[in-house]
């Protein structure tokens, strides 16, 4: 009997623990969720716009598409986020001057969740390869 007790709590508290660790997520207020693995993160939609361009010294622009960056294009949408920015900065940063593209790396990168109001993570006027933390505002 004292087993069967025991086994019953033990699931009670599992089934609360994934019913309630969720709501942290919604609860939270944390624009970035997705570090917050969950089951819930699946329940959060992001629509992301993001504009990159190189302005060389003679005033010309040259758009940067940086899917081309990804081994998968469709995949390009996962850097969208403040945390993984800086890091997706600085390797783009380092690829153009590979491939001789000098100038200023200008972005303009705003998200939407939940399909409510719009939020910038990128600077857009700043130099996101020499601006501090690559251009990424604070949120």
């Amino acid at each position: 009997m004292r087993s069967r007790r025991f086994a019953s709590i033990l699931i009670a508290g599992y089934v609360a623990f994934q019913v309630l660790f969720p709501i942290r997520g919604l609860i939270v207020d944390k624009f970035d969720a997705w570090g917050m693995f969950s089951w819930n993160m699946y329940s959060q939609g992001y629509d992301c716009a993001a504009r990159y361009k190189v302005v060389e010294p003679s005033g010309s622009e040259q758009t940067v598409d940086i899917r081309k960056f990804f081994v998968l294009p469709g995949k390009a949408g996962h850097v969208l986020n403040r945390a993984a920015l800086p890091v997706f900065h600085r390797f783009l940063c380092g690829e153009l001057a590979r491939e001789g593209k000098h100038g200023r790396t200008m972005a303009a990168v705003s998200c939407r969740k939940n399909g409510i109001a719009m939020e910038t993570l990128v600077d857009s006027t700043a130099d996101i390869c020499s601006a501090p933390n690559f251009g990424v505002t604070a949120g």
